[in-house]
């Protein structure tokens, strides 16, 4: 069971919002949800597909363990996890990580 489905919601950044989809999510504590199958972090900048994301409501960070694709113009990342920090400003990519970029 999930206390959430399709849960839908925008990270505010100072210059742009990143918009935070699921097909389910959990409410692990007051301040972390589990989102889970066919997570999406999309901006005008970026898109980042996975499943199992914990995100921190308060914090507005989020993490995984699971196989994750980036996407940005020219460029693609798939690791075995990433750390979004700082409200999307910073992303850091885990484990074994491949970077394609495009001409």
């Amino acid at each position: 069971e999930y206390d959430i489905l399709n849960p839908n919601f925008v990270i505010n950044k100072t210059k742009e919002q990143i918009k935070v989809t699921a097909n389910e999510g959990n409410f692990i504590n007051d301040n972390e949800i589990l989102l889970t199958n066919n997570v999406i972090f999309k901006s005008d900048k970026f898109k980042i597909l996975s499943d199992d994301v914990l995100f921190d409501k308060i914090k507005q960070t989020a993490r995984s363990n699971n196989d994750s694709l980036f996407f940005s113009k020219k460029t693609v990342i798939k690791s075995e996890g990433f750390k979004m920090l700082e409200q999307g400003d910073k992303i850091v990519f885990n484990g074994r990580t491949t970077l394609m970029l495009d001409k």
